[in-house]
């Protein structure tokens, strides 16, 4: 097992900062309740449902032994559940490293290996691959996060965890290490809004896999700033599914790679421009005329390149 910090900190509570995302998320549970802060295909949650089911899955953890500075995997298809469990392990101080479902048991173990998870946050399907010894020593409790435990009118909530800006937030598997991210990088990241200018009302459309680099502002950045969270339906979308999506959901953030924007193509671009404010174009650049011909096609939509950030 291998941990690094980035920036070469090393893991644990340094100067007093709170958990930026729980405490913006309680906010806005507390400032608007009825918001919608989440959507997908399971389902939609207000800011005060959020923070609530959120709390009572991080008391869950809790219970089973997990502490401020843990890791706790979490393998779930795209969805407002998966949402509420990486929610729940920040509430609990822990740090979250993400598994997609539809990787191999093998990849899975080869992945939890580099870490100290000893608990996975998972779905009925999923369960069985886990809970054995990955590496002849260490179980993996997997925690079956199912529509009846999110529905339960009552449990306890994890109390106030005491987070530090060195804590981590998240894990990335990079080479043979997890690369851990502190609160501190993914707060100026969410803060800097370079590279995901999100404004209260916003519509913020999610389509990446949860797993990619750069996922977690595209998630945690619209719930900071009391924006909506629309999280695309398990599966990678064609060109003319993202396009639907964004206009059904009337995304007004987008953010999609290079690659995404040209197979998009003259012939669904301009269909985004409805109330699209803002289009993020990352993993490439895009040649001058390119840009030209997006600012022709969407002539009211910002357009963000993070290549030139």
């Amino acid at each position: 097992m291998s941990v690094t910090t980035l920036a070469g900190r090393p893991a644990g509570p340094d100067a007093a900062a709170p958990a930026a995302v729980p405490a913006a998320v309680a906010r806005h549970a507390a400032a608007a309740p009825a918001r919608t802060a989440v959507r997908a295909h399971d389902g939609a949650l207000t800011y005060a449902g959020l923070d609530r089911q959120a709390g009572r899955l991080a008391g869950r953890l809790r219970a089973l032994g997990v502490r401020a500075g843990d890791c706790v995997a979490v393998c779930l298809q795209p969805s407002a559940r998966l949402v509420v469990a990486q929610l729940a392990v920040l509430k609990a101080g822990a740090g979250y490293l993400a598994l997609d479902p539809r990787d191999s048991r093998e990849r899975h173990a080869a992945l939890l290996g580099r870490t100290t998870a000893g608990v996975v946050i998972t779905q009925e399907l999923y369960a069985t691959r886990f809970g054995t010894c990955f590496d002849g020593v260490r179980s993996v409790v997997p925690l079956v996060l199912d529509a009846a435990a999110l529905a339960a009118p009552a449990g306890p909530t994890a109390p106030p965890v005491d987070v530090g800006a060195g804590d981590a937030a998240y894990f990335l598997p990079v080479g043979g290490e997890a690369l851990c991210v502190p609160h501190r990088v993914l707060t100026a990241l969410i803060d800097d809004g370079r590279f995901l200018p999100v404004r209260p009302g916003d519509v913020v459309l999610q389509h990446a896999p949860f797993t990619a680099d750069g996922t977690a502002v595209g998630t945690w950045a619209p719930l900071a700033a009391g924006a909506r969270l629309v999280v695309a339906p398990p599966g990678d979308l064609t060109p003319r599914e993202l396009a639907d999506l964004v206009a059904e959901e009337g995304v007004t953030v987008l953010r999609v790679t290079a690659r995404t924007l040209r197979d998009l193509g003259p012939a669904l671009l301009p269909g985004l421009g409805g109330r699209l404010r803002c289009l993020v174009v990352g993993g490439g650049a895009l040649t001058e005329d390119e840009a030209a011909s997006v600012r022709r096609q969407l002539p009211g939509t910002e357009l963000v390149e993070t290549e030139k950030v």
